[in-house]
């Protein structure tokens, strides 16, 4: 299972985002839920390093199926936009195929 945990401030601004596991709903390389998500999660931090520069470190081991950003700051308004455009792909994987292959948990910090 994939799990995303998406860590936000009192406010509800984005702080971070971790991803973990694989979704195991089909065998490697034919897994459509992990390749959506892998999309979503990468299209998104690319774009927003590319057309926003708002800063983030991020962590990755692809083979365990994890990646992590944390937000130095608080995001401009476009990069707060691809996050909720990321998050609303990623309810609707989870919508789609079930909380048996993503959860996602809102965390705040």
């Amino acid at each position: 299972m994939i799990k995303v945990v998406v860590s936000v401030d009192k406010d509800g601004g984005y702080k971070g985002i971790e991803f973990s596991g694989h979704a195991l709903f089909a065998d490697s390389g034919k897994d459509i839920v992990c390749a959506a998500v892998s999309i979503l999660a990468i299209n998104t931090l690319n774009s927003i390093e590319v057309f926003c520069k708002d800063e983030f470190d991020a962590y990755d081991e692809p083979k365990k199926g994890y990646l992590k950003a944390e937000f130095k700051s608080k995001l401009s308004d476009k990069a707060d936009l691809l996050m909720k455009s990321l998050m609303l792909g990623l309810d609707g994987i989870s919508q789609e195929y079930g909380k048996k292959f993503i959860t996602i948990l809102r965390q705040e910090v």
